[in-house]
């Protein structure tokens, strides 16, 4: 089993659901007793995110400084719990030159669309995510048109973001967030590009296709990280022994 490493606190209710996915990805794929062999480095979020909507331009080089300190521990791969922070890694991404695979969750979402067939998705997210325009490009590049809210309906998202976000939770954000969507009936698939926004809208609450940037990730990293389970040959064995070989 490989280690995959996990960049979060970004924040912590959403970093949670990797850690629960990844280890539920290893009981599924290996059975017994195994659990994921994780490092996970949560970091202090407050400063970086104080600097998005004005000083973005110093947030590249405080996400390298973050990478490059993980990357001392060794993991295998990469994942990064924040969709938001992949705008700073496309900017530092040569200049980081990583030799461990990192599981992009723009372009494995926007593979997971592709893969489905959709060409109109609505793209739900924090508000500087669908403002920007970096996370539809993964799409637009594939050929799929990205739906963007409108005003009222992202300013309704970023407020139940922001609770989500601060381990704050009522049912009816996911009523919301379901009346929302049908707000765009053209589109084809959800895509959930924000990590707590999965604590609030469940597939259960829409009729079309949610595309999960935390299961993106989770699904690639766990096919990279955990071997196919080798059976038990059961003619190997003699009395509790493999056969050939002796007990010390």
């Amino acid at each position: 089993m490989k280690t995959i490493g996990l960049i979060g606190g970004t924040s912590w209710p959403s970093t949670i659901l990797y850690y629960e996915k990844l280890n539920r990805a290893a009981q599924e794929s290996l059975g017994g007793h195994h659990s994921a062999r994780l490092l996970l480095y949560s970091i202090d979020y407050h400063l970086i995110k104080s600097l998005y909507n004005n000083g973005w331009d110093k947030i590249p080089s405080l996400l390298a400084e973050e990478i490059q300190f993980f990357m001392e521990k060794k993991p295998d791969c990469l994942v990064l719990c924040n969709n938001t922070l992949h705008r700073a890694l496309d900017e530092i991404s040569a200049e980081l030159d990583l030799q461990v695979p990192i599981f992009h969750a723009g372009h494995l979402a926007a593979d997971e669309a592709q893969r489905q067939g959709a060409k109109n998705v609505l793209l739900l997210a924090t508000a500087f995510t669908m403002e920007d325009g970096f996370f539809a490009h993964y799409f637009e590049e594939r050929g799929i048109r990205v739906i963007v809210p409108s005003s009222e309906d992202r300013r309704q998202i970023q407020a139940i973001q922001t609770r989500l976000a601060a381990g704050k939770s009522d049912s009816t954000y996911g009523t919301t967030m379901a009346e929302i969507v049908g707000h765009y009936p053209q589109a084809e698939a959800v895509v959930l590009a924000c990590t707590e926004l999965p604590l609030a809208l469940k597939p259960e609450h829409i009729s079309i296709p949610v595309i999960n940037t935390i299961v993106c990730q989770c699904n690639a990293a766990a096919s990279f990280a955990f071997p196919p389970q080798t059976p038990v040959r059961h003619d190997l064995l003699k009395n509790g022994r493999v056969a050939g070989v002796e007990n010390v």
